[in-house]
């Protein structure tokens, strides 16, 4: 089981790989799907930061600079930097005031996880109910209802993922709440989240073919 000590203890340690210690006087949120790596042992495919506002994003970005990391892309949400071999995301959206408003948007319970950076070192860590419920029980919970619906196929594919990655399952029933959002759009719509979901996934899971099959089955 995933505890708030346990995350707080891990994202104090990435901040310092990434930020160094005691050197950011800037408020900001790790959140997201690496926390995973308490429940695998294996490092995360990336870290996700999210500031509250504008300016603490210029900061955190200034401050990556300064550290010399090198920047490896920029996404359609995020700018994506490596620095002391980790791949770090520094998300464009700055609307969430709160840790709590940032982790309850997320689709997946598994991502609702995160810790608050508060300026001059404090951390401050939250764990939503499903994503510990999600661990008890051994299955990938959905958030619902699902706000960026629109990517609800990347959300399937990262379902998916996320059940082979920690052995769990991904319930029926909850898959089959993304096909029945993805059905009850129109064939133009359907063909638009198939285009969207190619766009921002690499491991696909199946996903994109099943999805091709069912938009075409019921134009």
């Amino acid at each position: 089981m995933l505890r708030e000590f346990e995350i707080m203890r891990y994202a104090e340690k990435e901040i310092a790989a990434i930020l160094g210690k005691g050197a950011v006087n800037v408020r900001f949120f790790i959140a997201g799907g690496a926390y995973k790596s308490l429940l695998t042992g294996k490092p995360p495919r990336d870290i996700d930061i999210w500031a509250p506002s504008a300016a603490d994003r210029e900061e955190l970005v200034f401050f990556l600079k300064q550290r010399n990391a090198v920047t490896l892309e920029q996404k359609d949400f995020s700018d994506v930097y490596k620095i002391n071999g980790r791949v770090v995301e520094i998300a464009h959206k700055t609307r969430y005031p709160s840790l709590e408003e940032r982790v309850n948007k997320f689709d997946v319970a598994l991502s609702a996880i995160g810790v608050e950076h508060i300026p001059g070192g404090d951390l401050r860590g939250f764990i939503h109910s499903l994503a510990k419920k999600s661990v008890r029980q051994r299955k990938i919970l959905l958030l619902k209802p699902l706000v960026n619906w629109k990517y609800a196929l990347a959300t399937l594919s990262r379902m998916r993922r996320y059940a082979n990655e920690l052995g769990f399952s991904s319930p029926p029933e909850e898959e089959a709440e993304i096909w029945q959002i993805f059905k009850s759009q129109s064939y133009e719509m359907r063909l638009e989240m198939i285009a969207r979901h190619k766009n921002v996934v690499i491991e696909d899971y199946g996903v994109a073919e099943e999805a091709e099959e069912i938009a075409c089955r019921f134009r």
